[in-house]
């Protein structure tokens, strides 16, 4: 089965550059699987607060089955992630 994948470039700070040098030797782990991992940690949190502002946002404005739904969604997928 052949993979969607796409080649990034980037500048990052010397010393995080260290961090991940440092990890990925101590993990026996590729630099690119822990950026990866990292930037699906980082998205999927973004998104959830995103998510959870959007919600409070129609509790203000009263439509509480809207919000009590997105609530119900925002919890659920705190709990996969533990």
């Amino acid at each position: 089965m052949k993979r969607n994948v796409k080649t990034y470039s980037f500048r990052m700070p010397l010393e995080l550059k260290e961090r991940l040098d440092n990890l990925s030797k101590n993990l026996s782990k590729p630099k690119s699987a822990i950026v990866k991992e990292a930037l699906e940690a980082y998205l999927n949190e973004v998104e959830d607060f995103s998510f959870a502002v959007n919600a409070l946002e129609e509790l203000k404005d009263g439509d509480y089955q809207k919000a009590s739904k997105k609530i119900d969604k925002i919890v659920k997928n705190l709990k996969q992630t533990k």
